[in-house]
């Protein structure tokens, strides 16, 4: 973090991943913020700066403030309010328009025409890479995962003709919430995932890590993006499609990077999904 004319800015650095990729949505986040979403303000960002060894470097508007998750033992009624803001917000991030879902690379790109396209493709790379996985999954996750891979193709087919693309940030949780000293909200962080699929897909981490123990934050949350971009048409047949492709990447990536604790959270709430045929999602029933 440094101060500067244009006021206190905070530098970046890249040290893994494909930088075309990061690139690409480097400047979806600059195009985000052109059409007004509240997130931080990106001054500029190269592929390869000398000043940090060849790698790439970002330099955003540093925003003072506090992470959400910081912010639980706020009053009820301001982390309500908190929690309507950041619905709003997602919605007018959803709002920002795109004409088609994006590719299998960056999800960025001219990609699919239609969700079942789209979701047919990435059940395509899960099957691969969890057969070049080999071993490492027992005999009853590969089973939950085989069916799970069917499943999620058939019920994206059933509410693809209703679905539009919209940019989705896809790490909406707690720590990617910018609240001010007072609790109120200020900006949606972090837009390293952000791509061209269902705006329903947005849904599905909320409802994972900040509303199972607070149910009423949901109800909020919808308020708030009701009031912006009303509601999603077959709302509980595309969330369960988004449950299904969230926790069917999940298992694949905890299972890689050795992460025990939420592979066997995302392993447990897979099996409800695949046992109730995609019934049982994971968003408060009482929120919507």
């Amino acid at each position: 973090m440094l101060d500067s004319g244009l006021g206190r800015l905070v530098g970046k650095v890249g040290l893994h991943g494909d930088r075309a990729v990061a690139l690409r949505r480097l400047d979806e986040h600059r195009r985000v913020w052109e059409h007004g979403v509240p997130v931080p303000r990106l001054l500029g960002f190269t592929a390869a700066s000398s000043v940090v060894g060849d790698r790439l470097l970002i330099v955003a508007e540093y925003l003072t403030g506090q992470d959400a998750e910081d912010s639980r033992s706020l009053p009820s009624g301001v982390m309500g309010e908190a929690m309507y803001s950041a619905g709003a917000a997602l919605a007018g991030l959803h709002g920002v328009p795109v004409e088609c879902f994006g590719d299998s690379d960056s999800g960025l790109d001219r990609g699919f025409a239609t969700w079942g396209a789209a979701v047919s493709s990435r059940v395509e790379l899960l099957a691969r890479a969890y057969s070049e996985r080999g071993g490492s999954l027992d005999w009853e996750v590969e089973g939950l995962v085989a069916a799970g891979l069917v499943l999620l193709g058939r019920l994206a087919d059933e509410v693809s003709v209703v679905v539009r693309p919209a940019v989705a940030h896809l790490d909406v949780y707690l720590p990617n919430i910018l609240l001010d000293a007072e609790g109120c909200f200020r900006a949606l962080l972090d837009l390293e995932h952000v791509r061209w699929v269902d705006p329903v897909m947005d849904f599905v981490k909320p409802a994972m890590w900040m509303f199972e123990d607070q149910p009423w934050w949901a109800e909020r949350f919808v308020c708030g993006y009701r009031s912006v971009g009303g509601w999603p048409q077959l709302w509980s047949e595309r969330l369960a499609v988004a449950t299904g492709l969230e926790l069917l990447t999940g298992v694949n990536y905890w299972t890689r990077v050795r992460d025990l604790s939420m592979r066997e959270d995302y392993v447990r709430r897979l099996r409800v999904w695949v046992r109730s045929d995609g019934v049982d999602g994971v968003w408060p029933a009482t929120a919507w």
